[in-house]
């Protein structure tokens, strides 16, 4: 049987897209989701190819947290992985990641939504910080809140 060449190797894998969302309330508490999210996370979901990061954050801070006109901070975290670097997902992955500022009423309302939910300070996310994923977002996260980031896109690699 003749091998056809034009499909192999297979195509290239695909690519995921993520939208990370650091939810810091006017305590500078992060806002973290435990067990319902497989373990210490910020609020993450899956964007499709053809959507804009910014415009899916604000369609599921809206929908899931009732976020309405979100508060972007300057900074944006931007993470690519590679076939070879894929340590948290099995293929590569483009990430982003929007730090917001949320109301105390906003932070309460997060940590109803379930008991898993958290909201740690400084000291709380420098301890655990190895416990948290994705790697590199609680740095992130104090970066801006300490104000030694600049503004802008960061890359996270």
């Amino acid at each position: 049987m003749p091998t056809n060449f034009a499909t192999f190797p297979p195509a290239a894998t695909p690519t995921e897209r993520r939208v990370y969302t650091l939810l810091l309330d006017d305590e500078n508490r992060l806002m973290l989701c435990g067990s319902c999210c497989g373990g210490w996370t910020v609020p993450q979901f899956p964007v499709d190819p053809d959507v804009d990061f910014r415009a899916a954050a604000t369609q599921f801070l809206s929908a899931r947290l009732r976020i309405n006109n979100p508060q972007y901070g300057r900074v944006l975290g931007i993470h690519k992985t590679s076939v070879k670097d894929c340590w948290e997902r099995d293929r590569p992955t483009v990430s982003q990641v929007f730090i917001l500022r949320i109301s105390a009423q906003h932070s309460a309302s997060f940590l109803a939504v379930s008991p898993s939910h958290v909201r740690w300070g400084a000291r709380d996310l420098a301890q655990h910080r190895r416990m948290i994923s994705p790697e590199g977002v609680v740095l992130l996260a104090l970066g801006y809140v300490e104000g030694w980031l600049p503004d802008g896109p960061i890359s996270l690699y």
